[in-house]
């Protein structure tokens, strides 16, 4: 009998915890639920395109959703490089505010381009090819396009977003530089760049060709190197490559590609303009030419003065027989290291060799850059706000 009644207690006890424990659970449970966000935080937002009413033909991004707003877009950048976002059609054209003419900062050949602003005030480019049929602007557009969201580097442009599902046009969001193009400011009406900005600008160039052509399998061909492709941003004058339409992967010096690339007017490489073949020494030796425009502050093709002979064949016989005394841009008096001028000029001319096999590789350029020109680099208002030191100026790649 004694037994029985033990054991009786003993089951009792048991369920009096074991209901305990349930309670608990369930208390917690309920708490958790209390806590969460009515929403999923894991939502998909929803891209709105709102207008900047402040500052007509400008137009936000806006992100909304039923969940917390999220992190300003620059702060996310800094802790991790964000996929690009697939937009439609119709966000691009409330991106652009119906493709407003009063909005676009740009034209090329197939492509137009708007300026509009994320929520946070952040202005981005959005690129707008229309290849109305044309075979060639449709594989241009996807072959930047792909290029664009493999490729991430500090010195090429960033892609945020693009939108590739419609019939007659494509959309490419890129970040926006509001220091113009090198071409605009090597040539353009404003004050000249200093010399340490140009050794700066002409540095990061060479680290972004230096990735293409080496920090991956296969190696990617530009194709199109020109000032009029190298984004400037506002501050510190950093520089930034575009324009990859013209990109060519995998092709070596000796196999000729089946497509042509298209090069700009006195940047192209006469050995491919002969043979057709493309390489990375075809980006070697357009850098060799914006090596001279930076130096000289004379355009590519032709100059103030309604020479229509180009840069380079002008300026090669002059350099090696005369060296670069009276050949440095004028607008930059004294202002400028002669012997950085010479050695950045000497560089120029072994990349402009006749024969792609004779020019340097462009890792070599882009070291050669950084030990010739090191004390300009470092003055630059870049480096010099983010207090660089030389040493690790020659390891930037």
């Amino acid at each position: 009998m004694e037994l029985a009644v033990a054991l009786a207690l003993v089951f009792f006890c048991v369920l009096l915890l074991a209901s305990a424990a349930i309670a608990v659970l369930l208390v917690r449970h309920c708490l958790a639920a209390l806590r969460r966000p009515d929403a999923d935080p894991e939502a998909r937002p929803v891209v709105v395109m709102v207008p900047h009413h402040h500052q007509r033909p400008k137009y936000e991004l806006a992100m909304s959703s039923e969940a917390p707003p999220p992190a300003p877009a620059a702060n996310k950048e800094k802790k991790q490089a964000a996929p690009p976002r697939r937009l439609s059609w119709r966000e691009v054209e409330a991106l652009t505010g119906g493709f407003d003419e009063a909005a676009v900062v740009g034209r090329g050949g197939s492509s137009t381009v708007y300026l509009a602003r994320l929520r946070d005030g952040a202005p981005v480019a959005v690129k707008v090819h229309r290849w109305c049929g044309g075979e060639r602007r449709l594989r241009a557009f996807r072959q930047e396009l792909d290029l664009l969201r493999r490729l991430r580097h500090p010195h090429i442009v960033a892609l945020l977003a693009y939108s590739d599902d419609h019939e007659e046009g494509g959309a490419l969001v890129l970040e926006y530089l509001a220091g113009g193009t090198l071409a605009d400011r090597l040539h353009g009406v404003g004050a000249p760049l200093t010399w340490p900005q140009r050794m700066r600008i002409v540095h990061d160039v060479a680290c972004a060709l230096e990735h293409l052509h080496d920090a991956g399998a296969p190696p990617v061909v530009h194709g199109d190197v020109s000032a009029s492709n190298v984004l400037l941003d506002g501050r510190g004058l950093g520089a930034r490559l575009c324009d990859l339409g013209s990109a060519c992967e995998g092709f070596s010096a000796a196999v000729a590609p089946t497509r042509a690339a298209v090069g700009s007017p006195g940047y192209a490489d006469p050995f491919f303009l002969r043979t057709g073949i493309v390489s990375k020494k075809s980006d070697v030796y357009s850098f060799g030419v914006l090596l001279l425009e930076a130096v000289t502050g004379m355009p590519a093709a032709g100059d103030q003065h309604g020479t229509t002979e180009n840069l380079a064949p002008r300026m090669l016989p002059r350099l090696r027989q005369q060296g670069v005394a009276g050949l440095v841009d004028g607008r930059l008096g004294d202002g400028y290291d002669h012997e950085e001028a010479g050695d950045v000029a000497t560089i120029a001319v072994e990349c402009l060799a006749a024969q792609p096999g004779l020019r340097p590789p462009m890792a070599q350029v882009r070291a050669a850059i950084a030990e010739k020109a090191a004390r300009s680099i470092a003055k630059s208002d870049y480096y010099g706000h983010h207090h660089i030191q030389l040493s690790k100026l020659l390891e930037l790649t």
